[in-house]
């Protein structure tokens, strides 16, 4: 039986699609906005040079050549007679000059237009009779051309020059050939690396799902564990405490094994409802709804200290008053300084408050060994433990918890190692002040 591999998750498709169609959408927008330019200023271009050189030419045969060699009134046979023709000819300017006797009478040089001034716009007739030297773009006879019209002066007569600009045009229509080729092929290239690009992103979004589906069921899996083991961890916690009232009357040498026994259990009942305590903040919302309390900065945190680490300092200026989440903020704190405390015993221990406009911050800071620099952001990982220097037999979990409450407030969690020696970790928590020193 022949066993054929998936080409990939849901999330893998979903991502591949998507970025299939943005890149070669983008691609093709951006081909067709760049072609579509280049066209527009190719084409003003061109046909700029070539009306700046008919202008010019039109101004030279009227405003030199007729001037020179037409007289005030000129009749028919003129034109022939001055030599302009021939020179018109020689030069390859194709020109009709409207002598104003009608159109079998006007004079007309390498045209079969039977009369230019009846197919031109009014509006240039009118340039034209006001003495100015107008153009207009025209198809004639389904031929492209540019008409310059001029007025001998002070009273004509009027010459109308032609150019054949079907090369002009030619040149611009290979040119959008070229263009929409080159935009064929950039969507092409687009699509391809598209396609490559999205099957990586798609490996990778399946992978991120993965990932994230085994995290969710190891989270489960630790709950659903945590939640077994509590009933029968509490029982041994009981056992253990009758055990512990009555060590004294033990022979000496259990009593170290009752000893050793007790505090393990009561430390894996600790484990325990961490490790329930970290699976509940993992399904709570950072848009849950706290329980705000007033409460005094100082008298909080001394009241933390006193239970949990006597010989600490507390240094909080005298009437801060704020408004946030009592519980949460007392699990945060007394992870804390149980953390500085375990790490750094006997060793001085300090936390300080203060606010920063709406934040509370608070830092508590130690005079322990620190925390190597690279593993610092790696101390609120669970079960991490950065240093055996700071390591005395903690669960790896206190930390992590704190970071996990610290979520929920919309507070941010940080640490550093301080100068000359010891860990400091600060707190800022967004809150409201109430009163201020």
């Amino acid at each position: 039986m022949t066993v054929t591999a998936p080409s990939g998750g849901p999330a893998g498709r979903r991502v591949r699609t998507r970025l299939v169609l943005t890149v070669v959408g983008l691609v093709t927008l951006a081909s067709v906005a760049l072609s579509s330019l280049a066209y527009v200023l190719v084409a003003r271009s061109l046909q700029a040079e070539v009306l700046d050189r008919a202008l010019e030419e039109a101004r030279f045969n009227v405003e030199v050549l007729a001037a020179e060699r037409l007289d005030e009134e000129v009749r028919p046979g003129d034109i022939e007679a001055s030599g302009l023709a021939d020179d018109f000819q020689r030069r390859g300017v194709a020109v009709y000059v409207d002598l104003g006797a009608g159109p079998g009478d006007d004079f007309v040089s390498g045209l079969d237009v039977v009369n230019v001034p009846a197919v031109v716009s009014t509006e240039l007739r009118r340039s034209v009779g006001e003495g100015r030297v107008a153009a207009e773009w025209l198809d004639l006879e389904g031929t492209p051309r540019l008409v310059v019209a001029a007025r001998r002066p002070p009273a004509g007569p009027d010459f109308y020059f032609v150019t054949d600009v079907s090369d002009m045009q030619r040149a611009l229509a290979q040119l959008r050939l070229v263009l929409v080729g080159a935009s064929l092929v950039l969507i092409l290239l687009g699509t391809l690396a598209g396609r490559r690009g999205a099957r990586l992103a798609g490996s990778l979004a399946d992978s991120v799902a993965e990932l994230t589906a085994a995290r969710e069921r190891e989270r489960r899996f630790v709950a659903d564990v945590s939640h077994e083991l509590r009933t029968p961890v509490t029982a041994l916690v009981q056992e253990a405490d009758e055990l512990a009232a009555r060590v004294e009357e033990l022979p000496a040498d259990t009593r170290r094994v009752v000893e050793l026994l007790d505090g393990d259990v009561h430390r894996l009942r600790d484990l325990v409802e961490e490790l329930l305590e970290l699976s509940r903040l993992d399904t709570t919302d950072v848009t849950a709804e706290t329980e705000v309390d007033e409460l005094d900065v100082g008298r909080f945190l001394g009241a933390i200290v006193a239970r949990r680490a006597p010989q600490a300092a507390v240094e909080v200026p005298t009437g801060l008053r704020v408004r946030t989440d009592r519980r949460r903020l007392e699990r945060v704190v007394a992870n804390l300084v149980d953390n500085a405390h375990e790490h750094a015993a006997g060793v001085g221990v300090t936390i300080t408050a203060h606010t920063d406009d709406a934040t509370l911050v608070i830092e508590v800071a130690d005079r322990g060994p620190g925390v190597p620099g690279d593993q610092l952001e790696r101390i609120f990982d669970r079960f991490s433990k950065a240093d055996t220097a700071r390591g005395r037999g903690g669960s790896g979990l206190g930390l992590a918890i704190v970071r996990a409450h610290a979520r929920v407030l919309g507070a941010t969690v940080t640490a550093r190692n301080r100068d000359g020696g010891g860990l400091a970790v600060t707190v800022r928590l967004p809150v409201e002040v109430v009163a201020e020193p």
